[in-house]
């Protein structure tokens, strides 16, 4: 493989980065095979590793300092992130155990922060409907037994209005899950690739 074999490989791993990002790594690599100068170019080639190698770190390094840098972590921006760091990690040149490892541990990881999040989604929404279910029991039974009417309404108001006062503060908390899950995908990442290149 020539300098531009290889720079060609590396364009098709990365065409999913925007293209400012995916220009700017070109640019550096090109820049660093001519600073090599021609007569070094399997040189460094063996040095920078396979397209895929360089490719999957760029993908990996880019997802994670593209939502450090972000000031608004929107929920979209999460998932692009965590998109990258799988395709980073699918595209890395892993040997097949350590990539089924890879594989098993994403997904898993991801079933249970899915599961955590549903999970805590739905509590919130059964204290919401739950609040409302007594207070409408209450207007129900108004007339035929004023007080215990009194004390449905009365919790139905404190159930609804705690489903509503948690409502905020349960989103900030799931986007704060999702962007620690995201920067646990990054280094789950970059420990296999260090594992990956100390078996070679």
């Amino acid at each position: 493989m020539d300098r531009v074999s290889y720079l060609k490989k590396l364009r098709g791993k990365l065409r999913r980065l925007p293209a400012h990002e995916l220009d700017a790594a070109l640019a550096y690599y090109e820049e660093y095979f001519e600073e090599a100068g021609e007569e070094n170019e399997q040189k460094v080639i063996v040095e920078l590793g396979s397209p895929s190698q360089v490719a999957s770190q760029i993908l990996a390094d880019f997802a994670l300092k593209d939502l450090e840098a972000s000031s608004e972590k929107s929920a979209k921006k999460n998932m692009t992130a965590i998109w990258l760091i799988i395709l980073a990690i699918l595209s890395a040149p892993l040997s097949l155990p350590l990539l089924a490892a890879a594989i098993a541990l994403i997904f898993s990881f991801g079933a249970v922060i899915i599961s955590f999040i549903f999970a805590i989604g739905a509590g919130i929404i059964s204290i919401f409907f739950g609040g409302i279910a007594a207070l409408i029991s209450g207007f129900f039974i108004l007339t035929e037994d004023w007080p215990t009417a009194l004390l449905f309404m009365g919790v139905g108001f404190i159930v609804t209005g705690l489903g509503v006062l948690l409502f905020p503060v349960v989103a900030r908390f799931i986007k704060k899950i999702v962007l620690i899950s995201v920067e646990t995908l990054g280094r789950l990442f970059h420990k296999i690739m260090r594992k990956q290149k100390g078996g070679f």
